[in-house]
């Protein structure tokens, strides 16, 4: 009983105790500066968008609708942009292979600039899809692709793979799967081979019915850098155990006395195919 008593007492004065207190954040002065974003896809029209970065206290993007925006091509084409609706240009231009486009946005006498190139569409020289290849954590059998394409040794090359999933008729698209990127760099041979595991996030009776093609994306060094920096910037933000020693780090930008990335890519598309056994 008078061990009840004590705890008794003992929540009494804690609760009696306790406060509450209104804590309010003051945000020092914030200076805006124009944020570029704009990934340029061979064969297509240019889009780029323009924004405002903004406080900590702000609830929406902060949109610009009157930036004055030159681009020119290596040919010294000027490239004419017309406004669309919250912050989004577009350019009628069709961007090719080879392109190098040089940009310089203006905002109430705010300059930013930046640079990036369309490199080469990459050659597929195999692509093949082994149907049951290996056996995942729940016992089931899953399909591996193994690929090859042609290497330009006198170039620096960047590149994205990934997999479009089709059912039995290509009708609809079942995924799209995200392979990896990937490099040249020290690979002294013509030929680059990937294989990679494929491990679907679902089950069906139908999983080998399945069809495949592969993309492969083409990528400027900017392209390259902001997704390998995206890819540091998330794990930072939700590490787990295997990765708990990662540093926060700030995603990359190539937009000088600004943010955002303006970068390219141009992609090469396999014939659709089944697996193989």
């Amino acid at each position: 009983m008078q061990k009840t008593l004590l705890i008794f007492a003992f929540l009494i004065i804690l609760f009696s105790s306790s406060c509450r207190k209104l804590v309010q954040d003051e945000f020092e002065d914030f200076n805006s500066k124009i944020t570029i974003n704009s990934i340029i896809v061979q064969d297509e029209q240019i889009h780029l968008h323009v924004s405002l970065t903004s406080g900590l206290d702000a609830y929406e993007l902060s949109n610009v609708n009157n930036a004055n925006i030159e681009m020119y091509n290596q040919d010294s084409v000027l490239l004419n942009f017309n406004y669309v609706e919250k912050g989004h240009y577009i350019s009628d231009y069709i961007a090719k292979e080879n392109d190098e486009f040089y940009l310089k946005v203006n905002v109430n006498n705010s300059i930013v600039s930046s640079s990036c190139f369309i490199p080469d569409r990459v050659n597929i020289s195999e692509f093949h899809i082994i149907e049951n290849a290996w056996v995942d954590n729940e016992g089931v059998l899953q399909p591996k692709i193994n690929f090859s394409i042609i290497n330009d040794l006198s170039k620096d090359l960047f590149f994205e793979a990934y997999i479009m999933i089709y059912d039995e008729n290509v009708t609809e698209v079942i995924e799209e799967y995200p392979v990896l990127f990937f490099d040249n760099f020290e690979l002294e041979k013509d030929i680059i081979s990937k294989s990679v595991k494929i491990s679907h996030h679902f089950y069906s009776n139908n999983i080998n019915n399945y069809k495949y093609q592969l993309i492969i994306k083409s990528v400027d060094s900017n392209y390259y850098k902001y997704v390998k920096s995206f890819e540091n910037y998330n794990l930072s933000r939700f590490p787990d155990f295997s990765n708990a020693g990662i540093v926060p780090t700030n995603l990359f930008s190539n937009i000088n006395n600004g943010y955002g990335i303006f970068c390219g890519y141009s992609q090469t598309l396999s014939d659709i195919k089944a697996p193989i056994d």
